[in-house]
Formats: C-alpha cells, sequence, structure tokens
C-alpha cells in the first residue's frame, strides 16, 4: 500500500548549465513554485531565444520517489543537431542535397554528300568506267549484230512537217511460225452416233434454204448449222432456226494446234485466211440481222483487199495433204466471197446463207489443216 505522504510529494529536478538546482512543489505555496519556474524558464531563453521547451508531467505518479532530471543543454544540442545552412557544407546530414546538373544534349552529326568535296582523283576513275563500259556495250553490240550504231539526225520543224506528210510504205509483218486461232461461237443443231442420220438431217436443212455441215472426225457427230464472231451474232443465227422449229444450242469453238509452221510464207497464208474468215462472218450475219444496212462500200473494199492479198500468196504447202487441205480452205473462203458479192448487188438473203454454209465448209478444212502440223 503506498503512502499518501509520499504520493503527494511532488519534487523536480531541474539541471541547468550543469548544475543541479531542486524546487519543492507544495500545495499551499503552488503560485511561488509557478513564479520561480517562469525566471528559470526566462534564464535559458536569454541565452537562446530560439529554444523551446515544454513541460510534460506524467499523468500518474510511480511509486519511484526519485526525482526527474531533465537536461536543458542536451536538448538544445539535439536540437541545434537538426539544424542546418542552406548550402551543402558536408558536416550536416539533413543539408539539402545540390540540384543535378543539366546534361548537355547530344550534338546530331549533319552528313551531307557533295560531289565537289570528292577528290578529282576519284571522280575521273568513276567518270573513266562508265566511258569504258558503254564503249564496251557498243563493241558487243557489232560483234552480235553486224551493224554499227548509227548516229541520231536532228530535223528541224520543217523537215519534221514535210516528213510527216510524205505516205510511208507499212514494213512487212514477219510471223513467228504459229498457227493463228480460228475462233467461232457456233449454233449447233444436234448431235448423232450415226453418220447417215446426221447427213440426213442436214440435207433437210439445206433443202429449206439454211447452212448445215457435220464432223466426220468427233463423237458423237455434231450437226453446226451457223457460227459468228461472238455470242450476240450466233443468237441473231439461232432465232432464225427457232422461227423455223428447229432445236438449237449456241456454244464457243476453237481450232487451234500447238503445231508450227514449215516457212513465212506458209504462216502469212494462214494469218491472212482467218482474217478473211473472220470478215465474211461479220458481214453475212450483219447482212442477215439489218440487211443491207451494215454491209457498206467500205467493208466490202476491205473485204476485196484482204481477199486479193490471199489470192496472191498462192498455196504454199508442198506436202501433198497439206496442199489439198489447204486448196479446199481456199476454195471455201473464195465461194463464201463471191456470195457476198452477189447479196451486195441483188439483196437477197440466200446468198448470205450461202456464205454462212462455204465458211462451215471451209471451217473443217482448216480443222483437218491445222492437224497436219506437229
Amino acid at each position: 500500500m503506498l503512502d499518501n505522504t509520499k504520493k503527494n510529494d511532488r519534487r523536480i529536478s531541474i539541471v541547468l548549465n550543469g548544475q543541479e538546482k531542486r524546487y519543492e512543489e507544495l500545495e499551499k505555496d503552488k503560485h511561488a513554485y509557478e513564479h520561480l519556474l517562469e525566471k528559470e524558464i526566462s534564464a535559458t531563453q536569454e541565452e537562446d531565444q530560439k529554444d523551446e521547451f515544454h513541460w510534460i508531467l506524467p499523468e500518474n505518479e510511480t511509486n519511484d520517489s526519485s526525482p526527474k532530471i531533465v537536461d536543458l543543454g542536451e536538448r538544445r544540442h539535439n536540437k541545434k543537431k537538426l539544424e542546418g545552412p542552406f548550402w551543402d557544407d558536408g558536416k550536416s546530414e539533413q543539408a539539402p542535397k545540390l540540384p543535378p546538373t543539366k546534361r548537355k544534349k547530344k550534338q546530331k552529326f549533319d552528313f551531307k554528300f557533295k560531289i565537289k568535296d570528292l577528290p578529282l582523283g576519284i571522280i575521273g576513275i568513276v567518270m573513266s568506267a562508265i566511258i569504258v563500259g558503254v564503249s564496251f556495250g557498243f563493241m558487243m553490240l557489232t560483234i552480235f549484230t553486224g551493224d554499227k550504231p548509227q548516229a541520231m539526225e536532228v530535223i528541224n520543224p520543217v523537215q519534221a512537217t514535210e516528213i510527216a506528210t510524205t505516205e510511208i510504205e507499212a514494213p512487212e509483218v514477219v510471223m513467228n511460225g504459229q498457227i493463228p486461232v480460228l475462233g467461232v461461237e457456233i449454233v449447233q443443231g444436234g448431235a448423232f452416233s450415226l453418220v447417215d442420220k446426221a447427213t440426213e438431217t442436214a440435207q433437210s436443212i439445206q433443202n429449206k434454204g439454211f447452212a448445215a455441215a457435220i464432223t466426220n472426225t468427233t463423237e458423237p457427230i455434231y450437226l453446226f448449222i451457223g457460227l459468228g464472231i461472238d455470242r450476240e451474232q450466233a443468237n441473231v443465227l439461232a432465232e432464225h432456226y427457232k422461227a423455223n422449229g428447229q432445236d438449237v444450242y449456241v456454244k464457243p469453238y476453237a481450232v487451234t494446234t500447238s503445231g508450227t509452221v514449215d516457212s513465212q510464207e506458209q504462216s502469212l497464208f494462214l494469218e491472212t485466211s482467218v482474217d478473211l474468215y473472220q470478215q465474211l462472218i461479220l458481214l453475212s450475219v450483219n447482212g442477215l440481222a439489218n440487211g443491207s444496212s451494215l454491209v457498206t462500200d467500205e467493208t466490202l473494199a476491205d473485204l476485196k483487199a484482204t481477199n486479193e492479198i490471199l489470192v496472191s500468196l498462192g498455196n504454199p504447202f508442198k506436202d501433198s495433204e497439206q496442199e489439198t487441205l489447204a486448196n479446199d480452205f481456199q476454195h471455201a473462203l473464195d465461194n463464201a466471197y463471191q456470195s457476198m458479192l452477189s447479196f451486195a448487188s441483188s439483196q437477197e438473203s440466200n446468198n448470205l446463207w450461202q456464205v454462212q454454209q462455204f465458211l462451215l465448209d471451209g471451217m473443217l478444212a482448216y480443222e483437218k489443216l491445222v492437224k497436219t502440223f506437229t
């Protein structure tokens, strides 16, 4: 059990400038104690006006009756230890650090190439290499072609006008040896397994004034009754047959081969023949569709010119079989050409169906001819 007299006995010891002083707090002389305490504090503030301290009294008294000691000098020392200059003197732990120095930006290396900065020796070497290369190219061109390069002639505007008004002859066309493709849109009237039945049907159609031809090298045997340059032209012929109760089927048809001819004369003959063949198809179908309005003097003049070229070429084939088939093809073209001229003078549509008939025969002859080339 605690002694109440000791409990109420409060003594405080203060160490000031190394000397210990004790003050007793008595209930009855409380005002005197406070006055004495203010006097001691004022003495401390004279040494350091910035120093402050607060009395901290415990709320509950412990059993220890020993006096509490507060070292004011040590408190001032600890507080001054926390203070420091605004610059970094290297002594204070809390001193602010110097701001980091700004880094210098890396300078960009600007490289500009100029020809004038090159040494004259390097420029001379490059130019020499170009001249030697061009000279070597002309030399190789002369060796392989046998032709010497010719200087370009400069023409003034007056000479250019005179040349433009001069008629220039077209150069000769050199063929590559390939056989031209004969492509059309065919009008088919049926397919048969027996030749006799196919022949009988074709004869019946011809007796009505139309065109008909059968293939004797295919299985089944096809009955062709007309042809056009494209699908629109073939449909014109198909409508004529439908009006007469004939079943029709329109499809593309091409005569081609991977073989090549033996000479340039043979190639020119086939090219001209196919050209004349296509002109005759176009004029015959246009005549059946619109009468003589599309068969003009100009188109007939072109047709005549192409036919004359073909006649002048003759038959260039030396092989007997090829010569015979080429004659058959040329004969069919000549008959179709004459029938076209007859239509131009008479305006009778049966002449146009005759053109169609000869064109069908000519197509079959051309197909047999190109198969002889391997």
